[in-house]
């Protein structure tokens, strides 16, 4: 499994692989890296079935050098992964061939990996406010980046009550660099709090994650 990128921080490490390992590469290991195997039962697709073991590969091989033992992943009921008795957090996302996984030392966080397809300019108006689509200016690579942030939020926030339209907002997007910092502003219960996310593009796809 080709090791595309790692960035390890103080607070927090993220991988990205290039899956290209069948799912026989992962199986014997299945009872170290998921306190619930069985899972897998109830991913079909064969595609979907690796990514689901690689990306807890990697979540179990990140928290066993950072804490020097993982007991394993599980899914809350709203699909969130969590490594059993540990206060690690972790983030998962891929888009084939890409898995990439996020570990926080200090609080939940969010990755997302988005490849830059067309639907995204069909879907625009129903995941962006009418100033963030003045933003984007039907730009792919701004609009990729804008679903991927907020997808990286959601996933940080953990429960399925969000709305991208009406929760996640996005004060800027600047896309000329090909990396850079950004931020989203997460607005619940007439609170806001501003989340800083790092954001890198690469090929056809664009890398999203909380700092």
């Amino acid at each position: 499994m080709p090791l595309f990128k790692e960035i390890i921080e103080e607070n927090y490490t993220l991988v990205v692989w290039h899956l290209t390992e069948e799912e026989e590469f992962f199986l014997p290991d299945i009872h170290h890296f998921s306190s619930e195997p069985q899972k897998l039962d109830e991913v079909h697709f064969p595609q979907r079935r690796r990514e689901w073991l690689a990306s807890r590969f990697i979540g179990w091989q990140i928290a066993s050098e950072i804490q020097g033992n993982c007991e394993g992943i599980w899914s809350d009921t709203h699909n969130k992964p969590h490594f059993k008795n540990s206060s690690l957090q972790i983030s998962i996302s891929h888009a084939s061939p890409y898995v990439a996984v996020l570990v926080h030392k200090k609080h939940s966080c969010g990755v997302d990996i988005e490849e830059k397809k067309d639907k995204l300019e069909r879907l625009a108006s129903k995941f962006l406010t009418e100033s963030e689509m003045e933003l984007s200016g039907g730009s792919l690579d701004k609009l990729a980046l804008a679903w991927g942030a907020k997808e990286a939020v959601y996933k940080m926030y953990g429960r399925k009550q969000l709305i991208f339209k009406e929760n996640i907002f996005l004060p800027e997007l600047h896309t000329q660099w090909g990396h850079g910092i950004m931020s989203c502003i997460l607005r619940l219960d007439n609170k806001e709090k501003i989340i800083p996310m790092q954001f890198e593009q690469f090929q056809n796809h664009v890398l999203v994650y909380t700092i």
